[in-house]
């Protein structure tokens, strides 16, 4: 397994490697027993249910670990909102006079900007928040236009690097990664692959002793080995945060960051697109960067500013970064499944019944594409945890699919055919019965 198949922080792989070590007299080591629980669970479900259990949260040393990967595994649940929460920015913002205007700036859609400048580039590059799928739909919307513009390759950290296929069956698995997970990581896998793109893993394998510096320089090289394989690839790379850095600033040991190595190593310039410095993607009680300029631009959908005399685009990091993305920002009291599921369109809100859940909670409802295995990936899944969210919808494409809710202890309440038929142009979305 790849070492950073455990959970998000790697903090909490060395604490548990500490722990380990200092437990050599057989004593009880609550660490070393958190791991080993935590990888013992089948699937995501059991993870949670095992992160919010007495034994891990009424023990203060298991608790802090448990914090971020329950963020992260709320969000692969269907609560999005919960997991930014969970898990929310305590940082100084910049202060108002250093921001840009709409008196100098105005705003564009992102995804209309990037594919104008993508002609010039053999490889552009996005980051993204691992416990904010909101930072995933804006590739996925990349993902035709760049194709269009002859883009060969999609580059993705988030994928399992062990020689092997991530996807043989054609579609994610537990196996094909950890925040693959999250069913519109997985939505976007599944239309890189209908759309052509071949999947490139490029994490570096795990190594004794490996340094910040190593896993930059080797993912950069697996990214730069491709390209002079193939003269004609052009790779979207859809990386982790400070990874798609142009400079020295943001990692451990001052290392150089992955993009700053691909530019060194193939003397490419690379298109770098930023989303998670500004922090636009958390909860409105939240004051960041990225929620004050979303209102005072308005924005509706993710989008770059341009300077007025269309020169600059606006990068909150300029020289780390060659412009920064804005999503929307969240309004006060967001529901827990926000539009932006949707992902542009695609996906319409289908009502299901959780009522077989009551008595049972938590639980997970589930949709997984008709033609795909129990291994699936979720097309969709929410995790229902109170009666008063018994009307929760799912959000789905047209097409058939197989609905499973499972109660506390992860038994199947339901399983049923689940069909979703295409919307009529005069109506809203269907819904099922």
């Amino acid at each position: 397994m790849n070492k950073r198949a455990l959970a998000i922080a790697i903090l909490s792989v060395a604490l548990a490697a500490n722990a380990a070590s200092a437990g050599g007299d057989g004593a009880k080591n609550p660490v070393e027993d958190f791991f080993k629980t935590f990888n013992a669970q089948p699937d995501t479900f059991a993870e949670y249910r095992f992160l919010t259990s007495p034994a891990v949260q009424q023990d203060a040393q298991t608790r802090n670990m448990a914090s971020q990967m329950l963020a992260t595994h709320l969000s692969f649940l269907g609560r999005p909102m919960d997991a930014l929460r969970a898990f929310p920015y305590r940082g100084n913002s910049a202060p108002e006079s250093d921001l840009p205007l709409p008196s100098d700036w105005r705003a564009l859609p992102a995804s209309e900007w990037i594919s104008a400048q993508a002609g010039d580039y053999r490889v552009v590059m996005l980051n993204e928040a691992h416990h904010a799928p909101h930072t995933r739909v804006l590739t996925l919307a990349l993902l035709q236009p760049l194709r269009e513009q002859g883009y060969t390759h999609l580059a993705v950290e988030a994928l399992v690097n062990d020689g092997t296929d991530p996807m043989p069956s054609g579609y994610p698995v537990r196996k094909t990664g950890i925040y693959t997970r999250d069913p519109v990581f997985a939505e976007l896998l599944r239309e890189a692959l209908r759309l052509g793109y071949r999947l490139v893993p490029y994490e570096t394998p795990n190594k004794p002793g490996e340094r910040q510096q190593d896993r930059e320089t080797g993912q950069a090289q697996a990214i730069a080995d491709l390209l002079a394989r193939e003269p004609s690839a052009k790779v979207l790379v859809h990386a982790g945060y400070a990874h798609i850095g142009e400079a020295q600033q943001g990692l451990p040991d001052d290392a150089r960051p992955m993009a700053m190595e691909l530019a060194r190593l193939t003397g490419l310039p690379v298109l770098t697109i930023d989303q998670t410095s500004t922090r636009s993607y958390e909860t409105a009680d939240i004051d960041t960067v990225g929620q004050r300029l979303a209102r005072q631009f308005a924005l509706s959908v993710p989008s770059v500013l341009l300077s007025r005399d269309g020169v600059d685009a606006w990068s909150y990091r300029p020289g780390l970064n060659d412009v920064s993305v804005l999503l929307p920002a969240a309004p006060a009291g967001q529901a827990q499944r926000p539009d932006w599921l949707s992902l542009g369109g695609k996906r319409g809100v289908v009502a299901i019944d959780l009522t077989p859940c009551a008595g049972h909670l938590p639980c997970l409802a589930e949709a997984r594409h008709a033609d795909e295995g129990d291994e699936a990936i979720p097309a969709d899944q929410f995790l229902m945890l109170a009666t008063s969210e018994a009307s929760t919808p799912l959000y789905l494409a047209p097409g058939k699919y197989r609905l499973r809710l499972a109660g506390a202890d992860g038994g199947t309440l339901l399983d049923r055919p689940l069909q979703v038929p295409s919307p009529d142009a005069n109506l809203p979305f269907a819904k099922t019965p």
